[in-house]
Order: C-alpha cells, then structure tokens, then sequence
C-alpha cells in the first residue's frame, strides 16, 4: 500500500511540474529564510552563556537618576570600586575590572604599527571569571605581571606572523609590553569587545592614572565578579544599599539618586544599557521576538502557498478520488495518501533549505556581523528542532487540502459533476489577504527601520556633521591644529577630548540656587562648536581674544557654555535667563597638576555661564540628550585630555584636503594616522538597528517572491478556470480590456482587504518599536498608503501577463475548452 501511495504521488509531481516547482521552490526559500532568522535569534540569547557557570557571574550596573527624573542605566562603575568590594563582600569569590582608554591607542612591533580599537585594560582576574579559549600560555596568570599583556590569535599572526609569540615584545604607545597567553578570536555571541588585554596594574596605563586622581569619580571600567560557591546574588544586593551610602555617600548631593544593581553575564546583551566603547551594542528582547515572529511569517506565507495551490488543483484529481473511492479505499486511506504527499514536498523543500541556508550563512553571517555556525550534524538539539518544524508544517499544511480532496463524492464526479466549487475558494481567498497583509506589514517595517535609521544619523543629532573629519591625535597639540589649519582645502579645525564626541563619560553635580543636577563636562578647543556650526540660542561661544575663556587653575571661575536641557534641568525658562548667571559644579579636570594641589582643586568651583547651545549629541537617538557643559580644556590642545582633531573639509577640494593632511601627519608626526569621518564614527551607535532593517528588508524581499510566486501559480489556474466564462463574455460584446479589468479586479480585492487588515497592527507595532528612541520618525499616512500600493503593483505584475493572454485570445477557442 505505501508504494502505491508513493507512486501516485511521484506520479502526480510528474503530471504537474509547474505547480510542484512553484510549490517546493516557495516551501524552500520560506524555510532557508526561516532557518537563517532562527539561528540569528538562537546566536541572540546564546551571549555570554558558553561561560562555565556562567549564572554565578555578575556585572555591576549604575544606575542614576537626578531631580526625580527617569533613571538612566549604564555599565561604567568607578575605578577603586574593585578593590572595597573585594573587602566588603565575601560572598564574591572574584572581583576584576575590564575598561578602554577611550582612544585606540598606538600599537607597534617592529615595523608594523596601527591605531587598534579594541584594546582594553583587564585586571588579571577577567580571564580568571571569563576563561576565553586559549591558543598558548596560563591565562588564570597571565595578566599578573605590570607589563603583560594578552593578545588574540588576530592580533598575534598581524604583528608577528605567529600564533604564539609568548615573550615577544608589543609596543602599546611607546610602552614595552610582554605577550603572556594568545586567546582564540573572541566568539561573536559575546558583549566583550577586545582582541589586545594590557596588564590593569601597568603604572601608566588607564586604571592606574585615573584612580590615582580621580578616586570614586572615575566611571571609566565595568567591574565583574563571581559568587562563591553556595551563595545567592540576592545576598550581595540587599548590602548594596548600606554599602553605596558608606562608600558614596558624601558624593551624592541633592537629588542625586545612585544605585548598583548586578546584572547576570548571560543577560547583559539583551539589556538596554547606554552605550559603551569596549562592549557592544545592547540588544532588545522585543525586536529579537519580533525578527523571530518575521520568521514564522515567512513559513506562514509559504505554507499558505502550498495550501492554495493543493486545494486550487483538486478538480484535476477528482477522478482518481473517485476510482479509488470505488475500488474500496476509504475516506482515510486518501487522507493517509495525500498528507504523504505533502510530507515528500515537504521533506524536498526541507534538504534544499538546508542547502540554501549552507550556501547562504557566509553572506549572512556579513550582514549581521556575526560569526554563527550551522552544525545541525553535530547539534541533536538544532537537527530535531528542524525535523519538528518540518513535520509540523507538513502536517499543519496538508491537512486542509488532504481533507478537501478526500470528501469528494465518487457518483457526482464519475458522472462528470462540477467539482472546482468543493476547493475552498473562500478558504483561498482568505489565504491570498493574509499572505498579503503580512507582505504590507514587512514593506511598512522595511520603510519606517529605514526611516528611523536616516533620520538618527543626520537629524535626530542636530550636527552639521557632513565634511567634518576626526584626525585621531594623542595629543592633539595646538601646533597641529595650526599646521592642519594651513593645509589647502581646510575650512577650520579644533581639538577635542573624547568626552565632547561621547568616545567617554565625564559627569558632575553641578547646582544653582538649590537645584542639583547631573551634568557632562566636555573639555573642548576654541573653534570647536564653530566646526560643526552650531550657534547659540542665547550669549556667545568660546572666544580665543578673551584669555578668561580659558581661566583654569587653583583660582578656578571658568566660563561655561552649556546646552538648552541643562539651562532647563538648572531651572532656568529660557536661554537667555542663563546667560551671565554663576553655577557651582566639581572641577575635574585637573590633569597635570601636582598631587597636592587636587584636592583643592576637586571642591566646587563656581563658573558663569557665558552661551546657551540648542541641543546636540554624537550619541545614539535611542537616548534623551543630557545635560552638557563645554569649557575650553585645561589640556585640549596639550599633553594628556585630547583625542582628536575635527576638521571640516571644503567639500569642492576633499580629495587635495585628504591628500595635504596626510602628508602634514607624514612631515610632524610619528605613528600611523587614523581618521574617521563623523558620519560613519557616529554608525557605530546604529548598527544593531542597520542590521535589523537588513533583515525585515532582506525578509520583506523573500516574502514578496514568495507570494508572487504563489500568485503567479494561482493566476494561471484562476485564468484556466474561468476560460470558458471569458469567451462567452468575449461573445457577447466584451472587449479585451473589459475582460482584463475583470481579472485584474479578482487579484485587487483580497490587496485591498490585506491593507486593511495590516496597517493597524503594523502601526501598533512600528509605534512600540519606535518608542524605544528618544527621537524618532513619525509614521505619516502617507506610508501606508505606499506600501499597499506596492503590494497592489506586486499583485498586479505577477498576474498581468495571464490575464492578458486569455483577454487577447479568441472566443472560438475559449468556447472549445473541454
């Protein structure tokens, strides 16, 4: 019996090839696409969770909320806090802290020299609490000694053509620094950004300097630590409380809200967290979810095809319904047979996924930035995961057509009855707008990521961010600026520390009358603010002919340019109430002064507020714009506070301004010269959201082929169908175009219902997506009304051409049909 049932169904493959390729080609592409979203979300909740015992691993959270404001969630934590943990918490066993010197510093070995990004300082117990894979040497040890240093398998074949260079030599700026251990390439599925590790107790690198001067201010590292074995992380946060007033308390001023909270390492990527330089971006459970739901769209849309056409062809086997039924099958038997079939489209659909997900995950694996392996042989739990889906959607979709051709009667159809009423036309109807509707859904959600993402990078800043180049320069000294200014093609440049471009926090208290705030202090060069071409709402910018504008020192009045949210959060109405106006705030910056001298200079300092700046950021939209302070630097444009130099370009002569300001590095500098344009420094904060727009866009694309594929399908069999209807008509009078709007009206409808089925729900989802921005697109009417036109020229595309064949042809022949 089941080789009957095989050769029916091979047979019945045969009879129809168009419809069983359209068939298994849509089941195909559906399930690769499916298969890919399934692992992206997998690789999504998978962070950090290949760790042995990785749910006894913390890291610490600040939270900070000022004036009765809306906490605010990031990972930074000060410096020395390492160091009290360890004595005021038994309960951990581990303590280490991993933070960047917010710059790439210069990397040299021999002659090769770069300015790395991803180097990192890490006290010897990180790799103690996050034992990476490791190529050679003791990494429990390996960071114990001031200058060691770790690199990965990278960063050790670039600068030494070795995947073992234990005891060579690596020059991180200027500095000697021993390799100690090589570690595999970190994995893509973890929040750690670093391929170079430096020694967190070497004298000059960034712990030691700031804690050295800054103490409890220095929210520049994220501090871990493992539980003992047998305790609870709910006895380290009911001592949190006791232990932030102990040791912050006198920090905290006002309404000043701080609060530590840890934060599992397996749930730290799917946490909204500010952003970091030397961690990824955050990930947001509720766009994974809905990614994942796109997903079974795309299954649904395939499944929806195969149900349509199944069901439309069921009068061609009617007849072998009817044999069979007399012969003495029963209504089971054909139920047993036709669900086969549906497994063997099924299970064909399913190994050419397979291989289309196999040939496709390189390019994928591009796209999403991720390194994401697809091992179903090796992983029992991916492999069943596949065969259950595929069973499910065999089973799930070949039941209504199984059923819909087992009920046909045998009397009325070996008498030659009508049978193409009993496939369900409603049922396919209804199929047809859903299919649709979740194709308007994705063209809506394509085009509003699309939107978001533009308007974040170019708007929602309000920086005049075009032409403007960053020169990475450490330090960035006033001779440079001068010679850059010199080069051909070159409007105007500035020095800047890496606070004003958010490469770094640097944030205060500062009061006025008896409002507290939290404030960012950005030490900034003359011309800066005029680089980007902002104008004050109110006073004046930093001026280079008033040599008070740069008063710092023990006698510490320095005037203040501050933004429109903290005039506001200052508790002035308008701009101009905060020009002239004195504040108090803790100066900070007071590198290079003697040891003795920093305490007086850390006490509150009063500053006259001389300008008010619309707000701006070089932050992500996703968070709201805080309040700034900017001050001529005490050290921008000297040895230690500056970062870089942004330059705005004639953008006439880009090309011969490039070209004069390498040669000038080549002339004065010595290292490698790194530049970025702003617009593309600033891409960073948006990758995850360019990322997910690829992937609705990408699934949107295979959705509509998908779709037009079954349309194609059904266009065909309708057009088939209906020819003998369309020759009377045609016999009557009709013209070709009368007859072509009629078909084209039968494909408009379900479109038209689709439309309305879709917009309100995408639109409730868009508005929930976007809520998650501080600044974001509006979803305007006319969006809407653009992608159910699209949908409408899709559906109209895919049936034009039958429709216009069987309206072109000739009465005589219609009236022939069967």
């Amino acid at each position: 019996m089941f080789r009957n049932y095989l050769a029916a169904a091979l047979r019945n493959l045969a009879r129809n090839r168009l419809y069983a390729g359209i068939t298994i080609v849509g089941l195909s592409v559906g399930f690769a696409a499916a298969l890919l979203i399934a692992l992206f979300v997998r690789d999504e909740f998978s962070y950090d969770r290949f760790f042995p015992d990785y749910r006894q691993i913390y890291r610490l959270s600040t939270i900070v909320a000022t004036n009765g404001g809306a906490p605010s969630e990031g990972e930074y934590t000060p410096i020395p806090l390492a160091e009290v943990l360890r004595l005021d918490f038994p309960q951990m066993q581990l303590v280490a802290r991993y933070g960047a010197a917010g710059y790439p510093p210069d990397v040299k070995h021999g002659e090769i020299s770069a300015a790395e990004q991803n180097v990192a300082w890490a006290d010897p117990e990180l790799f103690q609490l996050m034992p990476f894979p490791t190529v050679a040497g003791d990494l429990a040890h390996a960071l114990d000694a001031p200058d060691s240093v770790v690199i990965d398998q990278t960063m050790a074949r670039k600068y030494f053509s070795a995947d073992a260079p234990l005891g060579q030599t690596l020059f991180i700026d200027k500095h000697p620094m021993r390799v100690t251990a090589v570690i595999k390439d970190l994995p893509s599925n973890t929040h750690i950004l670093g391929e170079i590790f430096p020694s967190g107790r070497a004298p000059w690198g960034i712990m030691h300097n700031i804690e050295s001067s800054q103490g409890f201010g220095s929210n520049r590292v994220q501090t871990y630590f493992r539980l003992r074995p047998g305790t609870s992380v709910a006895s380290v946060e009911s001592q949190l409380p006791a232990f932030i007033q102990r040791r912050y308390g006198t920090a905290l001023q006002g309404d000043a809200k701080y609060w530590l909270t840890p934060v599992n390492i397996g749930d730290i990527h799917l946490r909204p967290s500010r952003a970091s330089q030397f961690t990824k971006a955050s990930g947001d459970p509720k766009v994974v979810m809905a990614i994942a739901a796109v997903g079974v769209l795309i299954v649904v849309v395939a499944a929806i095809n195969f149900v349509t056409l199944m069901t439309a062809r069921a009068a061609r086997r009617a007849v072998e319904v009817g044999v069979r039924k007399s012969a003495g099958a029963s209504r089971r038997d054909l139920i047993v047979q036709f669900m086969g079939e549906a497994l063997i489209y099924v299970a064909v659909a399913g190994v050419v996924a397979i291989a289309l997900a196999e040939l496709l995950l390189p390019a994928f694996n591009a796209l999403v930035q991720r390194r994401i392996g697809f091992d179903y042989l090796h992983d029992a739990r991916l492999a069943a995961g596949m065969v259950g889906v595929l069973l499910v959607v065999a089973l799930l979709a070949g039941a209504y057509p199984a059923l819909v051709m087992s009920g046909f009667r045998p009397a009325a159809v070996l008498k030659g009855g009508v049978v193409q009423s009993i496939g369900g036309a409603r049922v396919r109807q209804a199929l047809v707008v859903i299919q649709f509707a979740v194709l308007v859904a994705l063209i809506l959600g394509a085009g509003s990521i699309y939107r978001q993402t533009m308007f974040a990078l170019n708007d929602a800043t309000h920086l005049d961010k075009k032409d403007v180049l960053l020169l990475l320069a450490k330090p960035c000294t006033r001779n440079l600026r001068d010679q850059i200014r010199q080069v051909p093609g070159v409007v105007t440049a500035a020095c800047t520390s890496a606070y004003a471009i958010n490469v770094a926090d640097n944030e205060t208290t500062a009061t006025s009358g008896r409002i507290h705030t939290t404030v960012a202090i950005n030490p900034i060069d003359y011309g800066f603010l005029e680089t980007f071409r902002l104008k004050p709402l109110a006073g004046r910018l930093f001026d280079p002919n008033r040599p008070g504008d740069a008063a710092y020192g023990l006698d510490f009045h320095q005037p203040l340019v501050i933004n429109e949210t903290a005039a506001r959060a200052l508790g002035f109405a308008r701009p101009a109430e905060a020009v002239g106006k004195s504040i108090v705030w803790n100066g900070v910056m007071d590198y290079g002064l003697p040891e003795a001298a920093r305490g007086q200079y850390m006490q509150n300092s009063p500053s006259t507020i001389i300008g008010v700046l619309p707000d701006f950021t070089f932050g992500s939209a996703r968070a709201k714009i805080q309040p700034q302070i900017y001050v001529i630097g005490p050290k921008v444009g000297g040895p230690f506070d500056s970062l870089a130099l942004a330059v705005r370009l004639d953008p006439n002569h880009k090309a011969e301004a490039l070209a004069g300001i390498d040669r000038q590095w080549k002339r004065t500098q010595s290292g490698p010269m790194t530049t970025y344009f702003v617009d593309l420094f600033m891409l960073r904060l948006y990758v995850d959201t360019i990322v997910q727009g690829a992937m609705i866009t990408a699934s949107a694309i295979v959705a509509l082929s998908i779709a037009a594929l079954g349309l194609f399908a059904m266009s065909a069999y309708t057009t088939e169908r209906r020819t003998k209807e369309i020759g009377v008509r045609k016999a009557m009078g009709a013209s070709s175009g009368d007859v072509l709007k009629l078909l084209l009206w039968q494909f408009t409808k379900p479109v038209i219902w689709a439309n309305l089925i879709a917009w309100p729900v995408t639109w409730f989802i868009l508005q929930r997506w976007l809520s998650s921005f501080a600044y974001h697109v509006d979803l305007p009417l006319w969006t809407f009304l653009a992608a159910g036109a699209a949908a409408l020229v899709i559906a109209w595309a895919t049936v034009f051409f039958h429709a216009l064949n069987v309206a072109r042809s000739k009465p005589v022949g219609a009236l022939r049909y069967e």
